[in-house]
């Protein structure tokens, strides 16, 4: 895919953040619907961060599609070109998928990830730009921060920098740990988001029913009820044929790639970006 580099990324010290390296700056049927809709509560009111720098953070167990949405989201805000800085990051020390897309995506080269961490978000708070951190499964940067600075989100606040929590999930229970981890330590943005990955689930079974258990767990609840809202991440079909041929999604509707993706298949992620723009609509100002 065209990589973004004339989007300036650039820090002017670089060296402060990356210990001495260059710093570059479809839709359901209508019966599955209406179970779905069935089994939802209603939609929660989510605080509005229009106008505001903001650091996603895109937590959750290895798989549940937490790459997937970083590059909606970010494609998104290039898409948009409105002249707003944005950096991509990720601190998942294995998987660092995101750089495959988008080549000034930056990651810790030290095994203290907690340590340059704190520098990555120093410097959103210095520069006033929105970042998109990718954490990976077992990530323990964050809590180690979190701990070592217990007010992280105060002091991220007094910024003007608003923190924004995307835990992904797939029906596993155990998807939850990172959220109870979170939970435990006093870590709860205002901004927290629950996404439940339909692409997570088989096809031949209903999300609403395959979920159920997960989203009646106590931990999911305590959630619910400090406020964090709950949103349906679509099923993307045809994604290993568009990490094959590394292109955006909107490159992929359009047939771009060698071979193009066939036609039906196009009609299925034109159709994929349309429901993710409805099912993110209530917290479309958390996203940059």
């Amino acid at each position: 895919m065209a990589r973004k580099d004339d989007v300036a990324r650039r820090f002017d010290d670089a060296t402060a953040l990356l210990d001495g390296a260059e710093l570059p700056s479809p839709k359901l049927s209508a019966a599955r619907e209406g179970r779905r809709s069935e089994a939802r509560p209603a939609s929660q009111s989510a605080i509005n961060l229009s106008g505001q720098p903001k650091v996603v953070m895109a937590i959750g167990t290895g798989g549940t599609g937490k790459t997937t949405l970083l590059r909606w989201i970010c494609e998104k805000a290039f898409e948009r070109d409105d002249g707003n800085q944005l950096m991509l990051a990720t601190v998942d020390p294995v998987n660092r998928e995101l750089a495959q897309y988008f080549a000034n995506t930056v990651s810790p080269n030290t095994k203290e990830a907690a340590a340059w961490l704190e520098r990555l978000l120093a410097k959103v708070v210095e520069t006033k730009w929105s970042a998109a951190i990718d954490f990976g499964g077992g990530d323990t940067s964050l809590p180690k921060l979190v701990e070592e600075i217990p007010d992280l989100l105060a002091v991220m606040g007094n910024a003007a920098i608003a923190p924004v929590a995307m835990y992904l999930l797939s029906p596993r229970v155990d998807d939850l740990t990172p959220l109870s981890e979170m939970q435990g330590a006093g870590f709860q943005p205002k901004a927290t988001a629950l996404i439940l990955n339909e692409g997570r689930v088989d096809t031949s079974r209903d999300p609403a029913r395959e979920f159920a258990l997960l989203r009646r767990h106590p931990v999911y609840q305590t959630a619910i009820e400090n406020g964090a809202v709950e949103v349906w991440m679509p099923r993307l079909y045809a994604a290993q044929q568009i990490e094959a041929r590394r292109i955006t999604y909107r490159q992929a509707a359009e047939g771009a790639g060698t071979p193009a993706i066939g036609v039906f298949d196009r009609s299925r992620i034109h159709r994929w970006l349309t429901a993710m723009d409805t099912a993110f609509a209530p917290i479309a100002s958390w996203i940059p």
